[in-house]
């Protein structure tokens, strides 16, 4: 019996394309890891150096600007905590980002909604008009905002940095949500409508609750602008009891010198919050980012 199988043809052609084949997947999982090693590699290096900047004295820069400090400056911190009134800024910019964040991510969904249960020829065109709104700069507007923001009694408050922020986050969110209301099962609202429930209840119980991934979305990237923003508190929060911490760290960049410890110090610690709160929600964050990119 072992005679008659040495004896039967062997089919060698399958060794090579196997090998091929393993070594293109090989390759292609090689390819993967060096492009995420050094994506990696770009996101922490720079956080290293901003770490070991934030000890560092005026004169460590100059002398060993890349190099560990001579004498770690815990000091740093305290001072950037007190001369960048941190303790004041850190509040504002989270009452600031939070309330704005939540209030253009609701009335982003509410303005689609009523979009997606429109006829296309009345929902595209105010569709299209709040979309343009990306295409405004922040410049073109300041003015007018200013005037009107002064005329109410709202200049210098936190007010006058939530209201704009809402308005300017609204057309990113109809952008978003819009198409993600309109796929939505009709049947589902009009099982609702038949059982008695409110256009609100409908839009509360059911809408809202579809769309998270989409309001995950839109608050992310809204969040990080709108925590991030620097011209708008620049002009309309001129008290020192309003401003954020954008501004409070420019206080540290003078014209004959700056003091690159305490503002890399003050940088770190502005970004801390928004660390903690990734990972508290790394989930929802991913579940937000990667909303609509698998379909079926």
């Amino acid at each position: 019996m072992s005679e008659i199988t040495q004896n039967l043809p062997q089919d060698t052609s399958r060794g090579p394309k196997r090998r091929q084949s393993d070594l293109s997947v090989l390759a292609g999982r090689s390819v993967r890891t060096a492009i995420l090693v050094i994506a990696t590699l770009w996101v922490l290096v720079p956080l290293f150096f901003m770490v070991i900047a934030s000890f560092k004295s005026v004169a460590d820069f100059f002398i060993n600007p890349f190099g560990l400090p001579d004498e770690w400056l815990w000091s740093n911190y305290t001072r950037a905590w007190d001369e960048a009134n941190l303790r004041l800024t850190l509040p504002n910019t989270i009452i600031v980002t939070f309330c704005a964040v939540l209030g253009s991510s609701l009335l982003s969904a509410m303005v689609a909604y009523g979009l997606s249960r429109k006829e296309k020829k009345y929902a595209l065109p105010l569709y299209t008009l709040f979309v343009s709104g990306l295409l405004v700069p922040v410049h073109a507007i300041i003015l007018p905002l200013f005037i009107v923001l002064k005329a109410i009694g709202l200049f210098g408050t936190l007010l006058a940095l939530i209201v704009p922020y809402i308005a300017m986050g609204l057309p990113l969110g109809v952008l978003v949500l819009t198409p993600l209301a309109a796929s939505l099962p009709k049947e589902l609202m009009q099982a609702a409508r038949m059982d008695g429930a409110s256009e609100w209840q409908v839009f509360r119980r059911i809408v809202l609750p579809l769309l998270k991934p989409g309001l995950l979305s839109v608050a992310i990237l809204n969040g990080v602008w709108m925590w991030n923003e620097f011209f708008i508190p620049l002009i309309l929060a001129f008290k020192p009891e309003v401003q954020t911490m954008p501004v409070g760290i420019v206080s540290f960049i003078g014209s004959y010198s700056t003091e690159w410890g305490l503002v890399f110090a003050s940088v770190l610690v502005s970004t801390l919050p928004v660390v903690v709160a990734y990972l508290l929600m790394t989930r929802q964050f991913q579940s937000g980012l990667t909303a609509g990119a698998v379909k079926g």
